[in-house]
């Protein structure tokens, strides 16, 4: 007799030999899922914080200035694009589903050229502390997120 309080099992993972794809194509998700993750996150913390500024007292015409001043603003803009190349590391892993932390390691080495190359290009001049801390943070993030896939995957039950 089946105990009646257990739920019905069923696997919700991939299974362990589930066959290997793209590298490249894995690169390529991964990173478009850091920057677009990255633009999404950019936009909701300049929305909120330009709120929180103006209800603050501060003038709508120097949002841009408060902003670009504000330490607070681009400590929690650094760590939510850390989390979204954390994101992209781990869907390239997951993606590829073979060589995990060399897939991750390569979306965070396209990220930081990809950043590098943007701030040749920009007019804004970014902190020395947090263009650095992004550049030394920027590969071990994505390493992490093939990490964490690494972790599921041996985490997976074995097929019966």
């Amino acid at each position: 007799m089946t105990d009646p309080y257990r739920p019905p099992g069923a696997p919700v993972r991939d299974p362990q030999a589930a066959p290997g794809r793209s590298t490249p194509v894995a690169i390529v998700l991964g990173f478009a899922v850091d920057i677009g993750g990255t633009m999404v996150f950019s936009l909701a913390a300049a929305t909120v914080a330009s709120i929180l500024l103006v209800s603050g007292g501060t003038a709508p015409e120097g949002l841009a200035a408060a902003l670009a001043e504000s330490a607070t603003f681009k400590l929690v803009s650094l760590a939510g694009g850390l989390a979204c190349t954390v994101l992209g590391g781990y869907v390239a892993a997951r993606f590829a589903n073979r060589a995990e932390y060399a897939t991750a390691f390569a979306v965070g080495v396209v990220s930081l050229l990809f950043g590098e190359a943007m701030m040749l290009f920009t007019t804004e001049t970014a902190s020395w502390w947090m263009r650095l801390a992004g550049d030394l943070l920027v590969i071990p993030a994505a390493v992490l997120g093939g990490h964490l896939r690494v972790l599921q995957k041996g985490a997976a039950p074995a097929r019966r």
